[in-house]
């Protein structure tokens, strides 16, 4: 038996994500490993899609950074190295237009602790 917690349910909406068409920059993923197998849970992955819609840009980005896109843009690297190249992704991804030309940069802490309040909002609505 699937142990249900915040990381299982934002890997149903990682697989919710790739599950339609491909959108904007993000790398086609298919995930011909375990995650495969699993039945998709819609309502629980809908309801996530509508949290994570209500984030702020640069933090959607840390959310896809860490699940739809970990196992594409993000494969095989480690926390660290995945937080580095996410962080600079998410600071080009957010660049401003002129005159500005500003970024969103976020620190390593910024992005954990970012990543850390989404999981924890997921469990509580769900768990």
């Amino acid at each position: 038996m699937q142990r249900i917690d915040a990381d299982s349910l934002l890997w149903n909406w990682a697989r919710w994500c790739h599950s339609g068409s491909r959108v904007g920059n993000m790398e086609a993923y298919l995930p011909y490993d375990v995650e495969r197998a699993r039945s998709l849970q819609m309502e629980q992955a809908e309801a996530i899609e509508e949290m994570h819609h209500q984030l702020s840009h640069a933090h959607r980005m840390v959310i896809i950074a860490e699940y739809p896109q970990r196992k594409s843009r993000f494969a095989g690297l480690s926390s660290r190295i995945r937080s580095e190249r996410a962080r600079h992704w998410i600071y080009e991804a957010t660049i401003i237009t002129p005159p500005n030309y500003q970024g969103v940069w976020l620190r390593d802490f910024e992005y954990k602790r970012i990543l850390d309040l989404f999981k924890q909002q997921v469990e509580e609505r769900f768990l």
